[in-house]
């Protein structure tokens, strides 16, 4: 095994492990200031916008349609935007440490299924497109399952 598929496989297995670990389920974004949430909200309506395209792109060979929207979603981490010092704080105050990881770790997804875009790469994007479903299961199951009746208790 190559090194950066060891690196690749370490990063993969510590997700898995973050996200296996029980939490109980709670709305983190209503101990957000309005600005805040506006802004996760906006940024989750652009992901499942992109993960549909993403989807769509991969089952026509669109290589291209699939490295920019996984881009797009790496670009569009909540902590990377122009946000100032306070608002930083206020988001990693108000939310869970695990949150922030997983959704570091989504973002980090969609630069990797980016990149085997990329290389042209289908298996590898349906095997990271695969994961990056797991971990916004994850995400909603543990956060905001009160929104999706259907993850409660996963």
């Amino acid at each position: 095994m190559s090194s950066g598929n060891k690196v690749l496989f370490a990063l993969f297995t510590f997700g898995l492990a973050v996200m296996a670990q029980p939490v109980a389920a709670r709305d983190v974004t209503t101990e957000l200031p309005a600005e805040l949430r506006a802004l996760l909200q906006e940024e989750m309506v652009q992901i499942d916008a992109a993960m549909k395209s993403i989807h769509s792109a991969m089952i026509r060979g669109q290589h291209q349609v699939v490295q920019a929207k996984g881009q797009a979603i790496h670009d569009s981490f909540i902590l990377e935007q122009s946000m100032t010092p306070e608002k930083r704080k206020a988001l990693k105050a108000a939310v869970p440490k695990a949150f922030l990881k997983l959704d570091q770790q989504f973002h980090q997804l969609a630069r990797q299924l980016a990149n085997s875009a990329g290389a042209r790469n289908t298996a590898k994007q349906q095997e990271i497109f695969a994961q990056m479903t797991q971990a916004c299961v994850t995400c909603h199951s543990r956060y905001v399952d009160e929104r999706f009746d259907g993850l409660k208790q996963q």
